[in-house]
């Protein structure tokens, strides 16, 4: 009997309008927090998040792989439970570090979720995402610097949108592109006209780019990608991409 393909799902609303990254933050507010999220959506932005397995199996949306930044600790992410987890508050504001099912709870569909699979090494992170994806109703796709993430939704996940994300830097996922098959690449805006950054194009349809810190970058990465990860000011909504594909001065 021959397999039926599954086809993925509309996910033109990830080029329709600026992704926030780690959601709308700064001024006192917290990346991925529920605030941050907040206002991300009452100024009309998509919303991109990070996603951990801990030690307990539990997902929660945080993006360092340690707490030495936030929280001037040294300890790994993934050692710790979330009952241990959520011992600690995000400075500046009353939250814990959320877990996935409570973003998705949260943002329930208001506005576009690009996930980012942030535990490389191993699909149980996948596994628990989908036991959450599959019952939510709103937009959202999947990127990751993994490929064996992003090959775990492409073969138990078929209709998953999945992205590649890729950099100045190798990254193993951009060679497995033949096999994964991304909907879009997502590329590190000071390498957009690199050679390597030409070879992608062809191998996926649309180019999202970050992380974009200010007007004058968002302008030159406009020439190259479809849509950008921005932090640190607020994007121009109504902002469009005029794609130029040819090499030229380092962005």
């Amino acid at each position: 009997m021959a397999k039926i393909k599954i086809p993925v799902t509309d996910h033109s609303w990830l080029f329709e309008k600026p992704i926030a990254h780690r959601g709308l933050h700064g001024g006192g507010i917290m990346e991925n927090t529920l605030l941050s999220y907040e206002r991300a959506i009452q100024h009309g932005y998509n919303i991109e998040i990070d996603v951990h397995i801990l030690a307990d199996g539990e997902l929660v949306v945080f993006h360092d792989n340690t707490l030495r930044r936030i929280f001037a600790e040294g300890i790994e992410i993934r050692d710790l439970t979330y009952e241990q987890l959520s011992r600690y508050t995000l400075p500046f504001v009353n939250e814990r570090i959320p877990t996935f099912k409570q973003v998705l709870d949260f943002v329930a569909g208001r506005t576009g979720l690009l996930i980012e699979v942030k535990t490389y090494v191993r699909t149980k992170v996948c596994e628990k995402m989908w036991e959450y994806l599959a019952e939510y109703s709103g937009p959202y796709v999947i990127q990751s610097f993994s490929p064996l993430a992003l090959l775990w939704f492409r073969r138990n996940a078929p209709q998953v949108p999945l992205g590649i994300l890729g950099s100045n830097v190798a990254s193993a996922g951009i060679y497995w592109a033949g096999l994964v098959k991304p909907e879009f690449i997502s590329y590190e805006v000071s390498s957009l006209n690199d050679r390597k950054f030409f070879f992608l194009r062809a191998r996926a349809p649309r180019i999202l780019s970050w992380t974009i810190t200010n007007p004058i970058l968002e302008e030159r990465a406009r020439k190259y990608a479809e849509n950008i990860i921005f932090e640190g000011y607020e994007a121009d909504i109504d902002a469009k991409s005029n794609i130029t594909l040819r090499p030229e001065k380092p962005i």
